[in-house]
């Protein structure tokens, strides 16, 4: 873009005239004045040029593919009538069809040659012997670091650093979607005011001086002009405005990222997150600026988040999760008050013989509209109720006084369940057994309490009774889990224990990327025994250290064999956060990693969010330990934990398993697909490898390639498998020559 003066006049700026002058007098196409940056690159800005007629607004140039770069390590004069040719990369040059050359460094500043004095010719110069001669004349010491010239270079210079940062605000602050102002007290606010002037002048004396667009928006305003001059008493109102400046005060007139929730006039909730930050001078408040962020979308995947942890995704209830953090209120206000609450665990029967005849689909069916059924015919009882999984409820009366509530709550679910259920044209009829405990008769703990109503439940089924209260004549399934629970340290010992594997996938290739280790009990009495039925035992007490062990021991000897043939295989072990205390754990490790010649970085330990966040600082030190090493640390389950991303960062975490939760509905539920596509998005962006849990049919899995999933693990892919198994299906995929075709 051109600037002033025209070319038939003498600028009144003094840098421009002198440069017009060696323009005229050399009879060159281009005269540049410019100051050498090192600075992200090295460059030459140009503080004045003029090409032919035209004063250009300011530009930079690379100095490594331009004759004048060698003029700095040179330290004189260099003149090239054949520049454009020694230098086909010189785009200045070569653009406006210069050729020759002559240059010459100044000082502008500093006593250092930092600064290029630069003319350029297309036909070449008349007389080039005498160019040195005048562009020292106009670099000299009386020139450049001396008199008037001196400050015009200087303000050139300025100016440009000026125009940069303007252009900087502009298009970053301006345009910022978070909202930046900057108000200003006229005159400065003295502190020490009598508190009912001081708030006055606190809330009247401040004027926006500046700001940008997202801040006038988020306060109604059609653009920044609107929102400059408004003061904290106009945005805010009296009310709210007198409390925003009390806290403000109380907080020493420094706030920063404060969290609230505003309600606009339609009645739209939004939420924000703010700072406001004032500048004390001298005992006065000379001037504040505010920042403010519409966190609304944060809030709102937050809260489906939480949602999806405290719910079950097929029937909306409240789940296993909420249930225990309600009773652990209730435990702790009624044992301080001395009242009662009643529990009641739901099973229903003949459920399984349905979904096994008409179908998962018609099973689900069935379990929404048994759920819509009790919720409505249960509330007003003023019971809640809750999906504990399968084909099992929980119904929690919060206040009783006696029995005789819980035993109207139990005829209410008989009545209600007497009635068939119509599913696709069908009348399905179902019951239930209904096991009850009281607070705080026999338990003072929320797994107690579900533990009693479990208990009695399966009395009451296995004696066809509708519904039972517990007793301790009755807790016979106490004892045979006692009795698994005292026989699993022996286990080990004994070789009941088994490991299978479940092999997990590149997403995009379908080339396995390893297997996850799972391991199963044949116990010689009870059968087979789910992990369930007995994991969860072994994580309250040191059995888990032996079993973790022996399935490191295991997965670690059975990946070092995959080595030798030839396959370097990835290998997950599951740990507890009784693991993070276990201090022989990294030892153990090192020493089977070292005796089965089997690397670290093949090893992968899976934990669940919720055991991290059990103990952060334990699980901080402990696995940044084991990371050191080379090994892999994934977060399973993630989603279902009260955890962060944020948080999560900060450990040594290499991969996150989306819970298979959210997976298996993701097709069916937009919150899931969102959730999903968020959770990969975010763990991509703290370069974290994102593997997705539950993949069970194929739909599923392009969804997930398309979100940019890396690893994918379910059941279409394949079962977990014993190690034999694993082998054969492990050669069978090789061959495959579409490994993604399932």
């Amino acid at each position: 873009m051109d600037i002033a003066p025209p070319p038939d006049t003498e600028p009144d700026d003094l840098l421009q005239a002198a440069l017009l002058r060696l323009q005229r007098d050399t009879g060159a196409d281009l005269v540049l004045l410019g100051e050498v940056l090192s600075e992200p690159v090295m460059r030459v800005r140009s503080l004045c040029c003029r090409l032919d007629g035209r004063w250009l607004e300011s530009f930079s140039y690379l100095l490594d593919t331009h004759p004048c770069g060698a003029v700095p390590a040179d330290g004189g004069y260099r003149y090239l009538a054949d520049a454009a040719g020694l230098f086909p990369q010189a785009y200045l040059l070569k653009d406006n069809g210069l050729r020759a050359y002559a240059g010459l460094p100044v000082c502008l500043h500093a006593g250092q040659p930092n600064g290029m004095l630069v003319i350029m010719s297309r036909q070449g110069f008349a007389a080039p012997a005498q160019l040195h001669a005048r562009l020292a004349q106009l670099a000299g010491e009386c020139v450049f670091r001396h008199g008037v010239l001196a400050d015009a270079v200087e303000r050139a210079r300025l100016l440009e650093a000026g125009r940069v940062g303007d252009a900087f605000f502009r298009e970053y602050v301006l345009d910022n979607p978070t909202g930046v102002s900057f108000s200003e007290y006229m005159p400065p606010v003295p502190i020490d005011l009598p508190e009912a002037e001081l708030v006055d002048r606190l809330l009247s004396t401040a004027f926006v001086v500046a700001c940008n667009r997202a801040m006038a928006r988020m306060f109604g305003f059609a653009d920044v002009a609107g929102f400059l001059g408004q003061r904290p008493l106009d945005l805010n109102g009296p009310d709210k405005g007198l409390r925003v400046i009390e806290y403000w005060r109380r907080m020493n007139y420094d706030i920063r990222d404060v969290e609230s929730q505003t309600v606009d006039a339609e009645g739209n909730i939004s939420w924000v997150r703010g700072s406001a930050l004032g500048s004390l001078r001298d005992g006065k408040l000379a001037h504040f600026w505010t920042k403010r962020s519409d966190i609304t979308a944060q809030k709102r995947y937050e809260s489906a988040i939480q949602h999806k942890v405290h719910h079950d995704a097929l029937t909306d209830l409240p789940n296993r999760y909420w249930l225990q953090d309600r009773m652990a209120e209730l435990i702790e206000d009624h044992g301080r008050r001395g009242l009662r609450f009643c529990v009641g665990l739901l099973d229903l029967n003949g459920f399984k013989e349905i979904n096994d005849t008409l179908g998962h689909a018609v099973g689900d069916l069935l379990l929404k509209s048994i759920a819509r059924r009790l919720l409505k015919g249960l509330k007003p009882l003023g019971a809640e109720l809750a999906r504990l999984g399968g084909d099992e409820f929980a119904i929690l009366i919060p206040e009783t006084a006696s029995t005789a509530q819980g035993e109207r709550m139990a005829q209410a679910v008989r009545a209600l369940l007497s009635e068939p259920f119509v599913i696709e044209d069908l009348n399905l009829p179902i019951d239930g057994s209904l096991g009850l405990a009281m607070f705080p008769d026999w338990s003072d703990s929320a797994e107690g309490m579900l533990r009693l109503a479990d208990v009695a439940m399966y009395s009451a089924k296995q004696g066809g009774h509708p519904h039972l209260w517990y007793h301790p004549e009755i807790d016979k399934h106490s004892k045979r889990r006692l009795a698994l629970f005292s026989s699993l340290a022996a286990a080990v010992q004994h070789d009941e224990m088994f490991l299978e594997y479940q092999p997990k996938i590149d997403a995009q290739s379908g080339q396995v990327a390893g297997f996850e280790a799972l391991i199963r009990w044949q116990h010689p009495s009870h059968g087979l025994i789910p992990p369930l039925d007995f994991i969860p035992f072994a994580e309250t007490s040191a059995a888990i250290g032996a079993l973790t062990r022996w399935v490191l021991g295991e997965a670690i000897r059975q990946g070092g064999e995959w080595l030798a043939q030839g396959r370097a295989l990835g290998v997950a072990v599951n740990i507890s956060a009784r693991n993070l205390l276990d201090e022989q754990l990294e030892p153990y490790i090192l020493a089977c990693l070292a005796e089965h010649a089997y690397p670290a970085r093949l090893l992968e330990l899976e934990i669940t969010e919720s055991a991290v966040m059990t103990r952060p600082a334990q699980a901080m030190v402990v696995l940044q330990s084991l990371r050191s090493h080379g090994i892999s640390i994934t977060i399973d389950d993630f989603g279902t934990g009260y955890s962060s991303l944020a948080y999560l960062a900060r450990l040594p975490v290499t991969s996150l398993k989306v819970d298979r939760g959210f997976v298996k509905d993701m097709l069916r539920s937009d919150t899931d697909q969102q959730i999903v596509r968020a959770i990969i998005g975010l763990a991509h962006q703290c370069r974290l490898l994102v593997v997705a849990e539950g993949v069970e049919d194929a739909e599923t899995l392009r969804a997930l390639r398309g979100m940019g999933c890396d690893q994918l693990q379910g059941y279409l892919i394949a079962r977990p498998l014993r190690r034999q198994a694993a082998g054969t299906w492990l050669a069978a995929h090789e061959a495959k020559p579409d490994r993604l075709a399932f």
